[in-house]
C-alpha cells in the first residue's frame, strides 16, 4: 500500500530543545525494514490517568465522557528485552490528547523516557511505543490515532509504585498521584476493579481516581485532577 509522508517542522522554544518535529508516529519510524523486527517482551506496572469520569467509558463504548481525551500514563518496566537489549528498570510516561474519541484520531503525543536509558534502550522503547515493533498491547493502535508527535524527552522520572497509592512525576513538567475510592460514610477504602477479558491495554485493573494529574509544557498543558485512574500489571510482547 502506498504511504504518503508529510513532515511539518515547527520551531518552539522549550526547556529541552529549540525544535519539535511533528509527524505521524506510524510514518516517522519507518527505518527498520519490514520482516526484520526482533522479538521483544516486557512486564510492567501501569498507571493510567485521564480526563474521563470514573471507570472511563472509552473502555466500554469508545467515547470519552466529555467528547475529548487527555491522558498521562506511566509504564514502569520491571523486566524485558528488545532483541538482546535489556529493558529492565526503564520508565516511560505517555502524554497525549485527542480532540475527540481516540479512535477518531488527530491526537498529539509525547514520550518521556528515563534519562539513564542507554541509546540502544532508547531506540528500542521508541520502536515499541511507536507501534513499529508490532506485537500485542496498545502501541500500534494508539500510534494509528496520533497525528502530531512531539520530540521524545529523556528526563528524570520520579515514581512510587504502590498499587492504588502510586505516583509519578517529571519535576517541573508533570505530576500524577492516584488514590483508591473510599466509602463516603465509613471512610473505608474500596476494592474496585475493572475486568476486560479482551482488553488490549489491560485485562484486569484496580479502578481508582487521580488525586493529582497535570502537565505543563508549551504543547501539552492540562490539569484533570480528580478524574479517572487505573493501576494494573501488564505484559506485552511482539512482533
Amino acid at each position: 500500500m502506498p504511504i504518503r509522508v508529510t513532515i511539518t517542522m515547527c520551531a518552539l522554544q522549550t526547556k529541552w530543545k529549540n525544535v519539535i518535529f511533528f509527524l505521524p508516529v506510524a510514518q516517522r519510524h519507518m527505518a527498520s525494514k519490514i520482516g526484520q523486527i526482533p522479538k521483544w517482551n516486557f512486564k510492567a506496572e501501569y498507571i493510567e490517568t485521564c480526563n474521563c469520569e470514573y471507570g472511563c467509558p472509552c473502555n466500554f463504548n469508545g467515547f470519552p465522557t466529555y467528547g475529548f481525551c487527555r491522558a498521562l500514563n506511566l509504564i514502569s518496566i520491571t523486566s524485558g528485552s528488545y532483541d538482546n537489549v535489556k529493558l529492565d528498570g526503564i520508565d516511560v510516561v505517555f502524554a497525549a490528547t485527542w480532540p475527540k474519541a481516540i479512535h477518531e484520531g488527530n491526537g498529539t503525543a509525547q514520550l518521556f523516557i528515563s534519562k539513564h536509558a542507554t541509546q540502544p534502550q532508547r531506540d528500542a522503547v521508541i520502536k515499541i511505543f511507536s507501534g513499529q515493533a508490532k506485537g500485542n498491547g496498545p502501541f500500534a493502535i494508539f500510534a494509528a490515532s496520533i497525528k502530531y508527535v512531539l520530540e521524545p524527552q529523556f528526563v528524570d522520572i520520579k515514581k512510587k509504585i504502590d498499587g492504588k497509592r502510586s505516583s509519578f512525576s517529571v519535576p517541573g513538567v508533570l505530576d500524577v498521584q492516584i488514590e483508591s475510592f473510599k466509602n463516603p460514610v465509613t471512610g473505608e477504602e474500596q476494592d474496585t476493579k475493572l475486568q476486560l477479558p479482551k482488553g488490549f491495554v489491560f485485562q484486569l485493573a484496580d479502578a481508582c481516581k487521580s488525586k493529582l494529574m497535570k502537565i505543563s509544557t508549551p504543547s501539552l498543558n492540562y490539569d484533570d485532577s480528580g478524574k479517572n485512574a487505573f493501576y494494573a500489571k501488564v505484559e506485552y510482547k511482539g512482533p
